[in-house]
Order: structure tokens, then C-alpha cells, then sequence
């Protein structure tokens, strides 16, 4: 029988969240009518359009008129999809935008919840607040572009997997092809819950599942092989990666380049664009590889840029201290063997290790896709702290008293 006060309590924080709500789309408004004081931020109708914007809405025009096909596409096929109602019922931009809000106030949901099932509803609230009023990633709401879409989709996949159900199933299997389809690190899902499965059927000495299972992976290999080969392809990787450790900068001569970014160039003795090209590749670069590698992953990390205003990475610092700091005790006081945890965990761990062997980071926005994760484990390490201090000034409060 719960008690009269532990239901008061559930109705505070009930009431807490409504008002982190309130406040956050507040915010958006105020966002929306002061755009233009923001350096870089200003929007055009309503939206914020980049190079890539204008690409996807392209696109998506030439599907609908018979002038291209989703298969030219093959790892962006997913977003076009999403915009072509859009598109053919003539809506405004800015109604992705509104779409854009309402997932990402769903996402916000599933974060509070996933993060009260690990630790307490105090942190859900923590954590709820990070990712409501973290600028860099609630402006991607603004944004025709892939990110926020594919931020939102994977929180709503993780809620599903957290609180796992057989008739959640079908909405898992949809939720990882769209996040495949949006970007190719949707692949990354799959990859976690397979390592997730494996270390289930070890630990608890499931041989027989444990061998089953890994037929079907060994089935498997030839398509997943064949698919990673069509992104290999499609995204021209290795010529890419001469863009150097920040995208498109160069730190040798200190400014913005345009074509190879690197100190020194990578030998490429004309590598196919295919995993096995790739393979050669590194082994013939192994040394540079590996040192560019894990300077990618520093600055994927550290997300502060050359090229922002001192302002700008002083924002970002002060909000990297927050959440990596409380990312670390959160991750030491976290549940230990919980499927779910390690199925975020290994996300976490694979997204930062892909980009080290992929793409430089341009902007800090590949941090975004499991930046929401960080904050997980980050709220408890913050609430943690908050409750030191506090318990600190009451001690000097008692002293003086």
C-alpha cells in the first residue's frame, strides 16, 4: 500500500517536470523571436538552413517527381522519406520544425523515465533539464537536417529496450532500420545490441542459445559486409580523410582549408572504397592512422573548436565540466549487469570509436548523438554533488550556529 506522502511526493515531481516543460518551450519561443540577436543563430522563416538542408530538400523534390530514386540514396534514404509529406502536401518548413519539437518533447520523456529507473526521480529531473536547455543541441530542432530526428529516434529506441516488452518488438526493428536509414551509425544500434546479447549468453553460460546466436551472426555477415561496402562507398571515406582531425581545418597553418587538412599525407596507394580496402589502408598508415585516430576522439570529446569565439568555447567547457564530471560517478554508481546499461554503454563507446575511424567532426555535432546518453549518467554524478555542497554549507550553518 503506497503512502499518502509518497504520493505527494510523485505529485512534486510530476509538477516539476511539467514546469521544466513550460519553461523549455518558453525558451524555444523566446529563441524563435530573438534568433537574430544570436551570432549564427539567426533563423529564415522560421528555420536554419545549411548546405545539406538544401540538399535533402532537393532531393526529396526530384523522388517525387520520377527524377531520382530512394536506391541513389542508400544512406540518407531514411530522412528524405521523412520530409516528402512535407514536401507533397506543400507544408511550410517550419512545420518540421513543429514535428521536430514534438518528438524531442517525447525524447525528453523517455530520457526522464530511463534515467528514474537507474538512479532517482531527482536525476531524471537533472537529467530532463540538460537536455531541454543544452543550446547546441536544442537548436537542431530549427535545423532541415538529419541530427535532432536521429537524436529523438534513439532515445525512443532505448525507452523501448530499457522497458522491454515481447510486443515492443515490431517498434524496435522499425526504430533501428529508420536510424539506420536517417544516418549510417544507426548501424551502431545493431552492433550494441549484439555485443549486448553475446555478453548476456557468456555471463550467464547460455551455450547453447550462445551457439545459435552466433550462427545467425555468422548468416548475417555477408549482407551486414555488403552493406557496410555500400557506405564505404557512398561516402568516399578514404579520400575523406584528409580533411584532417577537425573537418575542413588545418592546425598547421591555423586556419580553415580546403584540401588536405593533415600535417602530413596519408599514403593511399589507390584503396578501393570497400572495408577491405579500408583495412589496407590503415595498415600501411598505421602509425599516422592511429595518432590522428585518437586526436579526433580528444577534440570529438572536448567539442570546443579553433574556430568559435572564446565566448562560445567558454560555454562549452563550463557545460563539458557538468557533464563529464558527473558522467564518471554516475558510470561507477551505475546498475551493474543491466542489459539496458550496457546496450547505452556500448552506443556511448562505439559512436566515439567511429568517428576516430571515420569522419572528422566539423561542428561537435557527432558528439550530440550520444551526448543525451552522458547525461544520464551524468544527473547522478550532478545531483551527487549538489547534495555534497549542500550538506556542506548546513555543517558550517550548525558550526557558526
Amino acid at each position: 500500500m503506497i503512502s499518502a506522502s509518497k504520493i505527494k511526493l510523485n505529485k512534486d515531481f510530476n509538477l516539476y517536470l511539467i514546469l521544466i516543460y513550460i519553461f523549455w518551450i518558453i525558451s524555444i519561443f523566446s529563441y524563435f523571436f530573438l534568433d537574430s540577436y544570436i551570432n549564427a543563430g539567426s533563423l529564415e522563416n522560421g528555420v536554419k538552413l545549411g548546405n545539406d538542408s538544401y540538399f535533402y530538400l532537393r532531393e526529396s523534390k526530384n523522388i517525387l517527381n520520377g527524377e531520382s530514386s530512394f536506391l541513389d540514396y542508400k544512406s540518407k534514404f531514411g530522412y528524405l522519406l521523412f520530409l516528402i509529406p512535407f514536401i507533397y502536401f506543400d507544408l511550410p518548413l517550419i512545420s518540421v520544425v513543429f514535428f521536430n519539437l514534438l518528438l524531442t518533447s517525447i525524447s525528453g520523456w523517455c530520457l526522464y523515465k530511463i534515467t528514474i529507473k537507474y538512479f532517482c526521480k531527482l536525476a531524471g529531473l537533472i537529467c530532463v533539464t540538460l537536455f531541454f536547455f543544452y543550446f547546441p543541441l536544442q537548436i537542431r530542432n530549427f535545423y532541415i537536417l538529419t541530427e535532432i530526428l536521429f537524436i529523438d529516434l534513439s532515445l525512443i529506441l532505448t525507452f523501448f529496450i530499457v522497458f522491454f516488452k515481447k510486443q515492443y518488438i515490431p517498434f524496435v526493428i522499425l526504430l533501428i532500420i529508420a536510424l539506420v536509414s536517417i544516418r549510417p551509425n544507426g548501424i551502431l544500434f545493431i552492433f550494441s545490441l549484439i555485443f549486448c546479447i553475446l555478453y548476456f549468453l557468456i555471463e550467464h553460460k547460455k551455450k547453447i542459445l550462445l551457439k545459435l546466436f552466433l550462427i545467425a551472426l555468422i548468416i548475417s555477415a555477408i549482407p551486414v559486409y555488403h552493406l557496410i561496402n555500400e557506405y564505404f562507398e557512398n561516402l568516399n571515406l578514404i579520400r575523406s580523410l584528409n580533411k584532417g582531425i577537425i573537418w575542413g581545418w588545418s592546425f598547421e597553418n591555423n586556419k580553415i582549408c580546403k584540401a588536405s587538412c593533415l600535417s602530413s599525407e596519408l599514403i593511399n596507394n589507390n584503396y578501393q572504397n570497400t572495408l577491405l580496402g579500408y583495412l589496407k589502408f590503415v595498415i600501411v598508415n598505421f602509425q599516422e592512422y592511429f595518432k590522428i585516430f585518437f586526436l579526433k576522439i580528444f577534440w570529438l570529446i572536448a567539442r570546443v573548436r579553433p574556430y568559435y569565439s572564446d565566448l562560445h568555447n567558454y560555454y562549452i567547457l563550463f557545460f563539458n565540466l557538468i557533464f563529464y564530471s558527473g558522467f564518471i560517478y554516475g558510470f561507477l554508481k551505475r546498475p551493474k549487469n543491466n542489459f539496458s546499461i550496457n546496450f547505452i554503454i556500448f552506443y556511448i563507446l562505439l559512436s566515439t570509436i567511429l568517428v576516430g575511424l571515420t569522419f572528422a567532426d566539423w561542428s561537435g555535432r557527432y558528439s550530440l548523438y550520444f551526448l543525451p546518453f552522458i547525461m544520464i549518467f551524468g544527473s547522478y554524478g550532478i545531483l551527487i554533488f549538489i547534495k555534497k555542497i549542500l550538506k556542506m554549507i548546513n555543517q558550517k550553518r550548525n558550526k557558526t550556529s
